[in-house]
Parts: C-alpha cells; sequence; structure tokens
C-alpha cells in the first residue's frame, strides 16, 4: 500500500479524524462548513446552466438541497471537505471549495464552483490555494489531484495557477468521456511562493 493510499484510508476513517481548523481565512474570502441556510445559493448555483456545464447537469431544488446536506455531513463525519464560500463583507454563500475523497479512488482532489457574478475575480484561486494548504499543513497527504475536461479553459486556468500537472486522462462522463487529471506533490507545494499565486502581498 502506498503512502498516498495509506494516508487517504487514515482520512476517511471517522474514528481517527484528523480535521482542517475552520473557518479559513484568505485576503477576501472566508471558508466555512455548510449550513441549512446556505442551501438557496446553492440552489441557484447549481440551477445555472452555464456553472453546471462542467460539473453535470443543473440540479433540482431537492438535489441541490441534498448537495448541501451531503457536505455539511461529510465535513462533521471526517473533520474536512467541501466548504461554503464568502467573500468578506458579502453574507451570502458564493459557491464551494475544498478537498474531498475523489470517489472510487484513492486520491484526495480540490473541487471548486462560483457563482458567475465571482468569476473573473481570482476567487477560485484564492480559494483552492487556502483549501491545499490547509490540506497538505494538516491532514499529511503526499499529493492533492484535480479533474477537469479539456474543454474547461478557466478551471485549466486555475489548476495551472496552483501549480497542477497533468498527471494522466480518465474517463468522463457522457458526452465528455474524456477528462484530465491533475497532480502536485506536497514538496512541489511547499515550494511554490503561495502569495504570488494568489495575487496577494
Amino acid at each position: 500500500m502506498s503512502n498516498i493510499e495509506s494516508a487517504v484510508q487514515l482520512l476517511t476513517d471517522v474514528s481517527q479524524k484528523r480535521a482542517i481548523p475552520v473557518p479559513i481565512l484568505t485576503a477576501r474570502l472566508e471558508l466555512r462548513p455548510f449550513q441549512d441556510g446556505d442551501t438557496e445559493e446553492i440552489v441557484q448555483l447549481l440551477a445555472d446552466p452555464e456553472v453546471t456545464r462542467f460539473i453535470g447537469e443543473v440540479r433540482t431544488r431537492e438535489a441541490a438541497t441534498s448537495s448541501v446536506r451531503v457536505m455539511r455531513d461529510a465535513h462533521a463525519a471526517r473533520g474536512w471537505g467541501t466548504l461554503a464560500v464568502f467573500p468578506h463583507g458579502d453574507h451570502g454563500c458564493v459557491g464551494y471549495c475544498g478537498v474531498r475523497p475523489l470517489p472510487h479512488t484513492t486520491e484526495v482532489e480540490i473541487a471548486f464552483a462560483l457563482q458567475r457574478r465571482c468569476w473573473n475575480r481570482g476567487y477560485a484561486t484564492e480559494a483552492a490555494t487556502a483549501s491545499m494548504d490547509a490540506a497538505f499543513r494538516c491532514l499529511g497527504v503526499n499529493s492533492i489531484v484535480a479533474t477537469v475536461y479539456p474543454a474547461n479553459k478557466a478551471s485549466l486556468r486555475v489548476l495551472e495557477k496552483l501549480g497542477m500537472s497533468l498527471d494522466s486522462e480518465v474517463f468522463g462522463h457522457w458526452p465528455m468521456t474524456t477528462a484530465l487529471l491533475f497532480r502536485i506533490e506536497r514538496a512541489k507545494w511547499q515550494a511554490r511562493d503561495v502569495r504570488t499565486a494568489i495575487g496577494v502581498g
């Protein structure tokens, strides 16, 4: 068993919980566990066909509500997971970001989605940087991955800013049957200049 496999198996064993302290604060954002009051914003997020173009089809209210409950409960059980994103001074949740187990693998992935009004502001890079930095510091994983479709140019730019490199091709969901898996190792992450990556300082 590799170090990556053993680390992820330990992380998903709730009897040996290792937590990421929350909230996570950045220069412009706060990331905290989901609450029931965040549901309406996520319903709106997942009803937008542009937002959901590369993360699955548009969700019904019931499905979006279930997604909030799953993210909330998973974080409570594990002590880490996908978090609600709030710009400072904005009382509404504008999306999600965080690290979570990549289904059917022994990997930990970074995932994010934001409302369209928050696109092109660097929020995704800022939130993902903070989430990944916390994961490497607190969870003991040796690498973090991300999956993205080749046509998703915006997310590809974020992964480039995060310093992630193309690792392999993986199966996607029809009709986009091929997705790309990117990875960054702990040593490379620790060697990068985080302030430059998120445009701070």
